[in-house]
């Protein structure tokens, strides 16, 4: 079977990046099915703390291995390769990091030899990866799992794979730029909860783009008409009693209805790595995104569970749900203004649609849903998009440059 190098200066560890837990589930399907699988990295996350889960402080890391510039891990049959930088924050990178990233790489193909190099970042070290890859005869393939990437044009790729078939058709009518959509891909193993005591509607990530807004709002009014109800908010990226202080009202900006104190129906939780303990006590997921969502991981991971799901229309998230429960159109004022609040008429259909979520039986809609996230069907057309990619490695000459060579 093939030798697969993932490349990318985004942490695969990181728990607060949706984008890194499916890239990490993809490699994992695919070492299971026969592929040898490097992943190549730096200490780069979604926000500073993203992967202290599995390298504790990296300060403190940094301080035990002073002279250590990579660090080596095997994990889930991954052999992990990360280079230490400075900063988390991916565009504080120093030109200096981003070259070593890059002479790094080269030293990688060089001992590994990878018949394809998958990955994504538009940076320039990811872009001359991508490039000396490609000029090495190996296939290419790039992972585009957002909307905004229209103004790359994807040089040096062999293939652009996305997650949904609602990407795939954003960029073929928008930029002109063919996807092939493969799927989201989750590991049952690690997300469906052993038992279920369901008592919370749950939100993960309360921040604006993800619609913290209606979540507050809906909160605000079930405390009124279903005071026994509870919700459950993972602080991931953002914390709800800080941002729900920033909400105003819908004709008045400088109108901030809400305190830390004005939700005793809500709980917090800090994210983490395990959301097997988070499904067991959901009763619906709560998935009001504003901004543009290419699938949304939360959805599927719910059903999974057995957990319908009540969602906005942004994006992929009608796709991913599948049926599996109630999509909803936000205000248009709430999508101009992400701090912008429904008003109590606008809250309404959300209210209604979380009774009937809460009130009727949706187990054969939701088992029917989650079909659509079989991981054994999407790893096995994973692999018959990537072989023909490895019958057709360029055999073109290249000429290999060390360091300290004059080019």
């Amino acid at each position: 079977m093939p030798k697969l190098l993932w490349m990318s200066p985004y942490s695969l560890h990181d728990i607060s990046s949706g984008a890194s837990i499916h890239c990490r589930y993809i490699l994992e399907s695919l070492q299971q099915a026969g592929f040898e699988v490097w992943a190549f990295s730096s200490f780069v996350f979604d926000r500073p703390y993203g992967g202290t889960t599995t390298f504790g402080d990296l300060e403190k890391l940094y301080e035990r291995q002073p002279e250590a510039r990579i660090f080596e891990l095997n994990d889930r049959g991954l052999h992990y390769i990360y280079l230490k930088n400075k900063t988390t924050t991916e565009m504080q990178r120093s030109c200096n990091e981003q070259m070593e990233y890059f002479e790094r790489f080269c030293e990688i193909l060089d001992l590994y030899q990878p018949d394809i190099v998958l990955g994504y970042g538009t940076g320039m070290d990811s872009y001359t990866c991508f490039a000396e890859a490609k000029r090495r005869g190996i296939a290419t393939v790039y992972l585009l799992l957002n909307g905004k990437h229209g103004h790359f044009s994807f040089p040096h790729l062999d293939l652009v794979l996305t997650d949904s078939n609602t990407t795939a058709q954003l960029y073929a009518q928008r930029d002109h730029i063919n996807c092939t959509p493969i799927g989201q891909f989750i590991n049952p193993k690690y997300v469906v909860a052993k038992e279920r005591k369901p008592q919370y509607v749950t939100m993960v990530n309360p921040d604006f783009a993800k619609g913290v807004s209606i979540t507050a709002k809906l909160a605000q009014r079930c405390a009124e008409i279903m005071p026994d109800l509870k919700f459950l908010v993972v602080n991931s990226r953002s914390n709800f009693m800080t941002n729900v202080q920033y909400l105003h009202s819908k004709d008045d900006t400088e109108q901030h209805p809400f305190a830390a104190q004005s939700f005793p129906n809500v709980l917090m939780c800090q994210s983490t790595h395990d959301m097997r303990l988070v499904y067991e006590q959901t009763k619906v997921a709560l998935v009001p995104s504003l901004s543009y969502e290419s699938w949304g991981r939360i959805v599927s991971e719910a059903l999974l569970n057995d957990i319908p799901v009540l969602s906005s229309n942004i994006g992929g998230l009608p796709e991913a749900l599948n049926g599996g429960g109630i999509a909803l159109a936000p205000p248009q004022h709430c999508l101009e203004d992400l701090t912008s609040l429904p008003s109590d008429e606008e809250i309404e259909p959300w209210v209604q649609a979380l009774q009937r979520l809460l009130n009727e039986d949706w187990s054969e809609k939701v088992k029917q849903a989650r079909t659509n996230v079989d991981l054994p069907r999407l790893t096995r057309n994973l692999i018959n998009i990537l072989i023909p990619l490895c019958q057709q490695r360029s055999t073109r000459y290249h000429q290999r440059a060390y360091r300290g060579d004059h080019i």
